[in-house]
């Protein structure tokens, strides 16, 4: 069950104290784990209104400042307006402290959500969902329904710290991010406000108000903005990027990528890995770099004119298009290596700082092993989604198909898929003649999400065949989970009732 507490502590991360200071119902152990917590992670404060027309009253906004969760949760239902994103000190303006004063972008202590402002019903929520998840960054974690409309929210993984250095760098990144989530939403949604404050006052969510709550939907800063890059190619203008600590380097200023793209004399054979080999792995990655596909497009086109035998301008468009169907993070090294000693014998190029890979990508996790599985996870739902569609929900294949494309041994995929909560398996026949379908969560609820009945009725029918299968307990609960908020999509037969023994 979806409760208010799950919902602002996966927002506010540990943006605000846990309990109140004073009068706080926490038992003393509770207090005191809190005040350690305060000693390691610095602690905001956030801001919010009792109605609407206290956010234009003729003295500023009319609110009051909240620091802890516990107050949060007393109040939320007497509430209007919050700010979901943190801000170092707040004050007010007048003696009688009624005004707020201090919530402006430069005071922002930490970045915990993007929110989109939807003005209109002419879409119903499930519609924003599929809108958000074949336009934009994916589905949104978070979605309410307003007087007018709805409000979106695209909570991150980790907050983004803002500070001020390099002139606010890192909160102009945030806001091109921003913007570009609400254009892309724009081009198929109406209602869609593209001057509404970036980090101000929004919607406090409530137990009547939420229409969509998933904390599986959660986004990394790293991706937003290699996606952000990706939607400016267009637009011709930069963003500014933020380098985390230990960040991998841009693999197109690797010594590899330059000496590979100043190759003229590739062609492709039997038995050996040619050009297309050779400009697939240089459109990994770009697109892994971030760069938008036009650029990357014009950067091959111009290196396939230059080769001594080039292939036809419909065959770079295929190999682009393909790489940025985001099925593979980045560039294999292994490729690469093989690359440079067919093309560049006996020339020394070193292959390092390239941004992921088709087997190994960069490691985000301390716990080394849950990072190698969640990475695997990662390559076999990627791969899924480039594959399957919402006609063809499940991709009917073999098991050997499967480890060849992504690249993962038969033990890894077995473990892989006894384990995920995503991956859905039906397996038909034996030896030769053996057939594997795969499906995820994710395509089955696009699938869902789809208001064609023909697409209802595969849906069905997909979750039906793989109800028998054991190995699917856990994901299709986690599928039955994420529906449950769907008020208005109907109960599936394979589903309901049904009880599942994971063991």
């Amino acid at each position: 069950m979806v409760t208010m507490t799950n919902i602002f502590n996966l927002l506010l991360h540990e943006g605000i104290n846990t309990f109140k200071k004073i009068g706080s119902a926490a038992s003393l152990p509770q207090l005191i784990n809190d005040q350690k917590e305060t000693q390691r992670h610095k602690k905001g404060a956030i801001s919010v209104t009792r109605s609407k027309e206290d956010l234009s009253t003729p003295g500023g906004v009319r609110g009051y400042v909240i620091t802890s969760k516990e107050t949060l949760l007393e109040d939320s239902v007497e509430l209007s307006h919050w700010t979901p994103n943190v801000h170092n000190y707040l004050g007010y303006s007048d003696t009688q402290k009624r005004h707020l004063k201090g919530h402006t972008e430069k005071n922002l202590q930490q970045i915990n959500t993007f929110v989109v402002d939807i003005d209109s019903k002419k879409q119903p929520y499930t519609e924003i969902l599929t809108a958000a998840l074949d336009h934009s960054v994916g589905i949104p974690t978070l979605v309410l329904e307003t007087p007018k409309g709805f409000q979106v929210y695209f909570v991150l993984e980790t907050p983004l710290f803002i500070s001020n250095q390099n002139d606010y760098r890192g909160l102009k990144v945030a806001k091109r991010i921003s913007e570009n989530i609400r254009r892309s939403l724009a081009k198929v949604l109406q209602g869609v406000d593209l001057s509404c404050n970036d980090f101000g006052f929004f919607r406090m969510p409530n137990e009547e108000n939420v229409r969509w709550f998933s904390d599986k939907m959660v986004f990394s800063m790293h991706n937003l903005i290699a996606w952000s890059k990706r939607q400016d190619d267009d637009q011709n203008r930069g963003l500014f990027v933020v380098e985390s600590k230990g960040e991998a380097l841009d693999p197109t200023h690797a010594e590899w990528f330059r000496e590979l793209l100043a190759t003229r004399h590739v062609k492709g054979s039997d038995g050996q890995i040619g050009r297309d080999n050779l400009m697939y792995t240089l459109a990994l990655a770009c697109y892994s770099a971030g760069k938008g596909q036009g650029e990357t497009l014009d950067l091959l086109d111009e290196y396939n004119s230059s080769l001594a035998a080039p292939v036809r301008h419909s065959e770079v468009q295929k190999i682009v298009k393909s790489a940025y169907k985001g099925r593979f993070k980045g560039a294999s090294q292994l490729y690469i290596r093989e690359l440079l000693e067919n093309w560049l014998p006996g020339k020394d190029v070193p292959v390092t700082n390239h941004v992921g890979g088709w087997y190994k990508f960069k490691k985000e996790r301390k716990d080394r092993v849950r990072s190698h599985y969640d990475e695997w996870e990662g390559d076999l739902l990627a791969y899924i989604q480039s594959e399957a569609s919402t006609v063809q929900p499940i991709i009917w294949t073999t098991q050997s198909a499967v480890c060849e494309a992504v690249g993962m041994s038969r033990s890894t995929f077995n473990e892989v898929i006894r384990k995920s909560k995503k991956l859905l398996i039906k397996r038909i026949g034996k030896g030769r003649s053996a057939q594997t379908g795969l499906t995820s969560v994710a395509v089955l609820l696009q699938c869902a999400l789809e208001y064609n009945q023909q697409h209802r009725a595969l849906y069905t029918d997909a979750v039906s065949l793989m109800t028998g299968s054991r190995e699917n307990a856990s994901a299709l609960w986690e599928l039955e989970n994420q529906l449950a908020l769907l008020t208005k999509f109907p109960e599936n037969p394979a589903l309901t009732g049904k009880k599942f023994n994971s063991s």
